[in-house]
């Protein structure tokens, strides 16, 4: 016998699909307006319209119905910052890029300035312009101010930074500057099939680099309220202690865990370690040593690991827990093409067109 909770949650399942299936009638028309002439650039602006409307009034929980059932039959390519591999990350021409190739979903960082204003940057130090010709100085994004940020050219690189050697092919656009996540809300607004992954920045070994959780969840959180964005959206971070906070501010958010379980030779710190400060006080003896079981537990709908930690017996333990597994960050075709093997329902990629074309090649096959 089904509880009341099991049907309502089938009604909000068809009713999202039902909802789905309007945008992409919709969508038909539109593509057919574009290619008969048939419609004006006016009508293709309604339609659109009539797009938004529509997702909008889906409630929260039938669109994370929506997200899940849909990831177990077919694999959700994430832009990471944008497409960081041939755009400068977190820009808007990155996101512009993504709309251009549709590709729906994008993964973001954010982080808060000195004046409390929610910006997309990734680091917590950048390098920041002075006065007077002095010498830029690496300075805590936190510690500066959104005026300063906004003179800042993020899509220039020197030849001699590690970075642009890591992406050669990255276009050099030296009228881009750091977007602020107000701005990011308005474009993604209008953009009704767009899934977005907002990672937010925050160090729980290091409490001075980012504001507090609860502040910093507290502005993100209001904005995407602001522009109807909670429904399609997963807050994610590698600090347990914003979801928590997440959690309090805005239980119906979708969660996502973002781990690391070993250094692979590189300067990260695994946070899934119990009595790691990233844990935020959870700990996996409670659930029997098992991180999944762990994440589940706290409500978690989506464990984002290392691709390199990803093992089958992890990710089907995940998928038979519920959880919607999305892998970060793989870039190349044989990564790709084994995270495809395994069955992960997301790949976060700096090449999404790379692992876009990679999936429809295979689908051929």
């Amino acid at each position: 016998m089904y509880s009341p909770l099991t049907y309502y949650n089938y009604l909000l399942y068809i009713y999202a699909i039902l909802s789905i299936v309007l945008c992409f009638i919709l969508d038909t028309l539109t593509l057919s307006g574009k290619q008969s002439g048939r419609f004006s650039r006016m009508w293709n602006k309604k339609i659109q319209s009539a797009q938004l409307l529509i997702l909008q009034r889906i409630p929260q929980q039938a669109l994370y119905l929506m997200t899940v059932t849909q990831s177990q039959h077919s694999i959700t390519v994430f832009g990471h910052r944008g497409a960081r591999g041939i755009y400068p990350e977190n820009t808007m021409a990155g996101f512009r890029y993504l709309q251009d190739i549709d590709i729906t979903a994008v993964e973001i960082d954010v982080q808060n300035t000195a004046d409390r204003l929610s910006v997309l940057a990734h680091d917590a130090h950048l390098l920041i312009p002075q006065d007077n010709g002095a010498i830029p100085v690496h300075q805590l994004v936190r510690h500066t101010t959104a005026a300063q940020l906004a003179d800042l050219q993020v899509g220039i690189h020197h030849s001699k930074d590690g970075y642009a050697a890591l992406f050669p092919d990255q276009a050099y656009l030296p009228d881009e500057r750091i977007p602020t996540f107000a701005t990011f809300c308005e474009w993604a607004a209008q953009a009704p099939r767009l899934f977005v992954n907002v990672e937010i920045k925050s160090d729980a070994a290091q409490l001075d680099l980012y504001d507090p959780p609860d502040v910093i969840v507290e502005d993100v959180v209001t904005l995407l309220e602001q522009h109807n964005l909670s429904g399609r959206t997963v807050l994610s971070s590698f600090d347990w202690r914003v979801l928590f906070a997440c959690a309090e501010r805005a239980p119906a958010l979708t969660r996502g865990y973002l781990t690391l379980e070993d250094t692979h030779g590189t300067s990260m710190t695994p946070n899934t370690i119990d009595g790691s400060l990233w844990m935020g006080g959870a700990t996996r003896a409670d659930h029997g040593g098992c991180l999944l079981k762990t994440i589940a537990a706290l409500g978690g709908k989506i464990w984002c690991p290392f691709y390199k930690d990803l093992t089958a017996d992890a990710l089907a333990k995940a998928q038979d827990l519920g959880l919607v597994v999305n892998v970060w960050t793989v870039n190349t075709l044989d990564d790709i093409n084994r995270m495809a093997d395994m069955g992960v329902n997301g790949i976060i990629s700096d090449y999404p067109a790379r692992v876009r074309n990679v999936l429809m090649q295979r689908s051929k096959a």
